[in-house]
């Protein structure tokens, strides 16, 4: 009885049921993982690629707020030259107010009357 004891039928089949270690599995479940990982890094660039990775549209945009900056300025220097026109021509209205009162003060103290100012 002996014989049938190391027969290799017998103890296969008395065996319990172990998976083998030979790495067969371990490399079907990576590469099961990288071709996952791989299908996802590609669902998430197609759109990039597709549209150029936004650049076509960055560079629209760009392009677009440029044109309005230069707009902007151009607004802007004109308003600081028409501000500064204005100012001259109040300084030399100004004077030339000065200038027209005391001119009629004089000619007020020359014909004797006093001005409508200090009358009132």
């Amino acid at each position: 009885m002996r014989f049938a004891d190391s027969s290799p039928t017998v103890k296969l089949a008395t065996a319990r049921l172990e998976f083998s270690r030979d790495g067969r599995t371990k490399k079907a479940l990576r590469l099961t993982i990288l071709a996952a990982v791989v299908v996802v890094i590609v669902t998430l660039a197609r759109p990039l690629y597709l549209d150029g990775f936004g650049l076509a549209t960055l560079q629209q945009q760009n392009a677009t707020l440029r044109a309005d900056l230069a707009r902007a300025r151009m607004e802007l220097e004109l308003e600081r030259s028409t501000r500064t026109s204005l100012e001259h021509q109040v300084t030399e209205l100004n004077r030339e107010t000065t200038e027209l009162k005391s001119r009629l003060d004089f000619f007020n103290a020359q014909s004797g009357r006093t001005t409508t100012a200090t009358a009132r």
